[in-house]
């Protein structure tokens, strides 16, 4: 009776398959924490670029409301036209930067998993022909 049960510290230790992708799913969650920092830092300068241009967009509106010229309200608006041109400038070098970073984090990524996945499975495969 005593040979069919398995006793329960029997039950939770560690398998071949476990160990071999328990580091995988360490490196998933490590990945999702990187992924999250970049995309807080990606947010936070979108952020400060939306709250720059805003700025400058009422202190532009003012400028341009107490214009006494024709000459200086257009004057008022091409500076705030090539301010709000840099910004979305800096917006696309920033969103680049984002995705090529994303890319080749990726690529790494996946050849690292690629790598780590074909040496376990070489051991795994050398393991079981010593033991047979």
């Amino acid at each position: 009776m005593a040979d069919s049960v398995t006793l329960f510290p029997n039950m939770i230790q560690p398998t071949v398959a476990v160990k071999t992708y328990a580091s995988i799913g360490i490196k998933f969650w490590e990945n999702q924490q990187e992924a999250l920092n970049s995309i807080k830092e990606f947010a936070d300068s979108w952020f400060a670029r939306r709250q720059s241009g805003a700025q400058a967009t009422l202190e532009a509106a003012k400028r341009i409301s107490e214009a006494v010229t024709s000459e200086d309200m257009q004057r008022e608006y091409q500076d705030w036209l090539k301010a709000a041109t840099d910004r979305m400038m800096a917006e696309g070098e920033a969103f680049q930067q984002q995705i090529t970073k994303a890319g080749a984090h990726l690529s790494a990524t996946f050849s690292s998993a690629a790598e780590n996945v074909k040496a376990r499975a070489e051991a795994h495969r050398s393991d079981a022909r010593r033991t047979s």
